[in-house]
């Protein structure tokens, strides 16, 4: 990625890497600002028992696998070589009542109740019985609403809000899997009424049998959600399924080895979230929620086109192509809702691609050939 490119197009990509030949699925990691805790959700959890407080101002953090269509998420993983992490500089909140640390089927009704929707825990796209996780901007089916009359905040760091009114929860119809945890014992207790700040396994996964799909066209699936008054990061490994049968892809955070591939958002620090490295932050505002991209194809050889879809009516955006090193290689404008960039004089490779419009920015990769 060298020369200027010749503005044509519009549309959001996220991670991608390939083997050699093609398409490869992980689009990338999206991070969520769920929520925003107030002064009646810390009196909530106090009342309640909370082992670790809800301290006013805790932020809860979704954090989703972004798959093309036909991909499904098939387990979170560590090993020695690639131990997975995620952590706070605090402690993790936990609802004392019906809060989970791996998600295992609680109830509508109970999921309604007091914190249990800002608990922290693991997932591979379940919330709750009938119900999975979406990105708020993607919710079309209001709010579940709180028994209780809390997690009502509507702190504009936010977005959406989850309850009340012209709420969205997050939460869509579907059929969630119930995760096996294999080769982990207590590690996961930080998510189950035990404050501490650093979940990590080198021989462990939590699997979902037969892989999990998002129930969205944008296919997003949850990962976890994580509610901290700390900094948050974390260090993800993930495998998913192709649209091929018996086929499959693994996605490691750094150091690859032989087919597996890498994505520089499986990486995540919630203090330099938007830089190199770091996972994307989606937060939902409402004027500029419809603000999608594509870049295809992808990897490519000589041009590639970025196409907005969603909000048509705003097709003027800004981009940006940087190499690794995070040296901007290619820049540009395009006013037009499709463009298509020369690629001919980028040296092979991996790039990042940011595509900004009305202070919102989509961040993706581009393999060249």
């Amino acid at each position: 990625m060298k020369k200027s490119i010749l503005p044509i197009c519009l549309l959001s990509f996220v991670g991608l890497f390939s083997k050699v030949t093609a398409q490869v699925g992980l689009e990338g990691i999206v991070v969520e600002k769920f929520y925003i805790s107030n002064a009646a959700d810390s009196i909530d959890a106090v009342n309640n028992g909370a082992a670790y407080p809800l301290y006013v101002g805790s932020t809860t953090y979704r954090v989703y696998a972004n798959l093309l269509p036909g991909y499904k998420v098939i387990q979170l993983f560590g090993n020695t070589e690639h131990p997975l992490s995620i952590e706070t500089t605090t402690a993790f909140y936990n609802d004392p009542n019906f809060g989970f640390k791996v998600y295992q089927g609680t109830s509508v009704n109970n999921t309604k109740k007091n914190t249990t929707l800002i608990d922290s825990y693991v997932t591979v796209g379940g919330v709750a019985n009938g119900l999975v996780g979406v990105l708020k901007s993607e919710d079309t089916d209001g709010s579940i609403g709180n028994l209780q009359g809390i997690l009502a905040n509507t702190d504009p760091q936010m977005g959406l809000p989850i309850t009340g009114a012209n709420a969205q929860d997050g939460l869509m119809p579907g059929t969630p899997i119930v995760p096996n945890v294999l080769g982990i014992t207590n590690e996961l207790d930080i998510f189950d009424q035990t404050p501490g700040s650093n979940f990590m396994t080198t021989n462990g996964a939590i699997a979902a049998l037969g892989g999990m799909e998002g129930v969205t066209a944008s296919n997003h699936v949850l990962l976890g959600q994580f509610t901290t008054n700390g900094t948050f990061s974390f260090k993800l490994n993930l495998q998913i399924l192709t649209p091929t049968a018996g086929v499959s892809e693994t996605y490691v955070a750094d150091s690859p080895i032989g087919s597996e591939l890498t994505d520089s958002t499986l990486i995540y620090h919630s203090s330099t979230s938007g830089g190199s490295g770091a996972g994307m932050e989606d937060n939902n505002i409402a004027s500029v929620v419809d603000m999608e991209y594509q870049v295809y194809p992808n990897p490519t050889n000589d041009s590639f086109v970025i196409r907005q879809f969603g909000n048509m009516s705003n097709s003027d955006f800004d981009y940006t192509i940087t190499d690794l090193s995070g040296k901007i290689v290619l820049a540009g404008h395009s006013n037009q809702q499709h463009c298509t960039i020369n690629a001919t004089n980028l040296n092979s490779g991996i790039y990042i691609v940011n595509m900004s419009q009305d202070g919102q920015v989509r961040t993706s990769k581009l393999i060249k050939q």
